[in-house]
């Protein structure tokens, strides 16, 4: 009996770390995300594959890119000062108030379904809005958030391109 106790108290010894500790990576530690200045979903119609972004105050943006069969493309940019001053005056211009609750009617079956729909959201308020009827005072926000989701303004940091039983990681 008395061997079977000793058994058990050199197994729960040892089971129990009683071995030198065993180094662990440490993990990175975690930044908080900056606050969303604004975040734009767009799609034509009602296609499958939309785009959206999300523009936070520090000038990241994170960009989704299509869906479907070509696969979803995740990417994360950054605006220099002068491009992230630009974007937090258009987002702060925009009449969000006056604007709050505007919405598309579908165009359903045998009706017009294929403009180009933007759905923006600012805090509290969302707007969406087709490409044939867009108020002129967020034209110039549109403008700006495309040309981020494009690539035409900002720099890429980093790319994830999931596709059908892949991914892909580009740095």
């Amino acid at each position: 009996m008395r061997a079977v106790v000793i058994a058990i108290v050199l197994v729960l010894l040892v089971g129990c770390g009683g071995a030198a500790p065993t180094p662990h990576a440490e993990r990175p530690a975690h930044r908080p995300q900056a606050r969303e200045l604004v975040y734009l979903y767009r799609v034509q119609g009602d296609d499958p594959m939309p785009d959206s972004i999300s523009l936070r105050a520090d000038g990241t943006a994170h960009v989704r890119r299509g869906g479907g069969g070509a696969g979803i493309k995740w990417v994360k940019a950054a605006l220099d000062p002068q491009e992230t001053a630009r974007a937090t005056r258009l987002v702060e211009r925009a009449p969000w108030k006056a604007l709050d609750g505007t919405t598309v009617k579908p165009g359903g079956f045998a009706g017009w379904d294929n403009d180009m729909r933007y759905m923006l959201r600012r805090g509290p308020w969302s707007i969406t809005v087709t490409e044939a009827h867009l108020p002129r005072a967020i034209r110039p926000l549109l403008r700006e958030l495309n040309a981020i989701i494009e690539g035409a303004k900002g720099r890429r940091l980093s790319s994830l391109l999931i596709a059908k039983g892949s991914a892909t990681v580009d740095r």
